[in-house]
């Protein structure tokens, strides 16, 4: 089991450890409100990805414990560190001690942990007006990158963030993949797993924290002809497909009248995909003995269908594709906050199909410790569209038959 020693720091009430907690302790935002503010170190061990745990150091910020850290407590605190997050409060009154500390601790970080990766969050940014967040932040990375000359740090990575946003997960997801070792060889087969899938984009998340662990997306002006296409679909496979499918398409009015209900077993090539007309995304959860979920136009479910809704605005995928820059963090964001309301409802979340006219995004549980999201554009092939009867099953079928497939690269816990 490999541990990783990260070391959280900057100044006190600066954020510290509500982004902690929203990432690795299933906090929404408004519930950092009750945090207290940390005296000392506080240390955390969090795993990630079964067999990768954070040794995680979440180091106070007021003044006297930092005079502890440079001078009684340095070897101990700065030897062996493989990431240090530094997290400046964009709002700060007295920034000039704060790169004073700043300096300090990259000294300290050169001396004990020389080849340790840095980045620096510039958080908080919600409080600064929208017309200007840009100018004001990249005049605070101008100043960082100052800083880091001036003790010799030539390589570091920063971010805006905001516990109100996707900005967060963006940068976490970031942080988190310098810790995975294998990374090129996992990004390598999730494209080939794209491309058999004939599919837009493909993206990996981390179970617990929904992370962005990696992502492929479909080379563009690439034609595949229909005979030379891969398949993970051996022929008895493919010709029970088609089976179910033919099964799928007889199903009555009164079963389509009941696809707003949130399924209670797992995706599978017989399950009739949901049409909810207030929604453009279905979604099906396996719910767990404590009880069935279900999506509906009922007031207690009014953010359930929020949350899903907003999943399909996400996503976006077509012939020519205008992309959202942070459209892998905003979905992580408003994904993991339905998988809290499952829990909140004694269900388990196992996975949801999210639809409209362009585009299908399956969204299921895939290794020990990961999630995948699969992309298709809605293209008509045979008469049928993507998303429905056999396309869908055979997309499904893939996610399955790959898990013992990526279980090498993401070993189990």
């Amino acid at each position: 089991m490999a541990k990783k020693k990260v070391l959280l720091m900057g100044k006190a009430h600066s954020g510290k450890t509500s982004m902690r907690s929203i990432i690795f302790a299933n906090y929404l935002a408004r519930d950092t409100m009750r945090l207290s503010p940390t005296l000392d170190v506080e240390h955390h061990h969090v795993r990630f990805l079964g067999d990768l745990v954070l040794n995680l150091w979440d180091c106070g910020g007021q003044d006297a414990f930092y005079e502890s850290y440079f001078e009684r407590d340095r070897e101990t605190i700065f030897r062996s560190v493989e990431l240090l997050i530094y997290v400046f409060d964009i709002e700060s009154d007295c920034p000039e001690k704060d790169f004073d500390h700043f300096a300090g601790v990259l000294e300290a970080m050169e001396e004990n942990s020389p080849d340790a990766r840095i980045f620096v969050l510039v958080h908080k940014m919600d409080l600064v007006a929208e017309e200007e967040r840009e100018l004001i932040l990249e005049d605070r990375k101008r100043l960082i990158e100052e800083s880091c000359i001036s003790v010799g740090v030539q390589h570091f990575q920063c971010f805006g963030t905001s516990i109100w946003d996707e900005t967060l997960y963006k940068a976490w997801s970031e942080i988190v993949t310098n810790l995975i070792p294998n990374i090129g060889v996992l990004e390598s087969h999730l494209s080939d797993f794209c491309r058999i899938c004939d599919a837009d984009e493909v993206v990996l998340f981390e179970r617990a924290t929904f992370l962005v662990i990696s992502h492929a997306q479909a080379k563009k002006d690439t034609s595949i002809d229909d005979g030379k296409r891969q398949s993970l679909l051996t022929s008895g496979e493919e010709e029970n497909l088609h089976e179910d499918a033919n099964e799928d398409e007889s199903t009555t009015d009164k079963d389509k009248q009941q696809d707003a209900q949130m399924s209670t077993s797992p995706h599978s090539a017989s399950s009739p995909p949901i049409n909810d007309p207030s929604l453009e995304g279905g979604v099906s959860t396996p719910a767990s003995p404590g009880g069935n979920a279900t999506l509906s136009t009922n007031p207690s479910n009014t953010n359930n269908q929020q949350l899903a809704a907003k999943a399909s605005n996400q996503i976006t995928a077509s012939s020519t594709p205008q992309f959202d820059a942070h459209r892998f963090e905003k979905i992580s964001n408003i994904v993991k906050q339905f998988k809290l309301s499952c829990g909140k409802a004694q269900s388990q979340f196992q996975g949801m199909d999210v639809r409209n006219s362009k585009f299908t995004a399956f969204i299921d549980a895939f290794t020990a410790n990961t999630y995948i999201m699969v992309i298709v554009s809605n293209t008509r092939q045979n008469g049928q569209d993507w998303g429905y009867g056999t396309q869908k099953a055979a997309t499904l079928l893939n996610i399955q038959k790959a898990r013992g497939h990526f279980e090498q690269f993401i070993p189990r816990s």
